[in-house]
């Protein structure tokens, strides 16, 4: 798991409520962060967002799902 540039993570522990954002993004790292406190950092939950499909949206989304169902036969 690499942490990239702009994500925020929390520290896990309510006492803390310690927060770091990421300014250079790492190579590789093993699990999330850990806090000064010794508590695992995560990053918070953010919902998605939805959007509706139009009819020209989906008929190119099966024409692209078309051309690669044929291009690994």
């Amino acid at each position: 798991m690499t942490m990239n540039m702009g994500y925020c993570y929390r520290c896990r522990n309510p006492r803390c409520g310690c927060e770091i954002e990421v300014t250079r993004p790492s190579k590789e790292a093993a699990r999330n962060p850990r806090c000064c406190c010794g508590a695992e950092m995560k990053r918070p939950y953010t919902k998605p967002i939805l959007k509706e499909l139009d009819a020209e949206s989906a008929a190119l989304f099966r024409i692209h799902e078309k051309a690669e169902t044929t291009r690994t036969r």
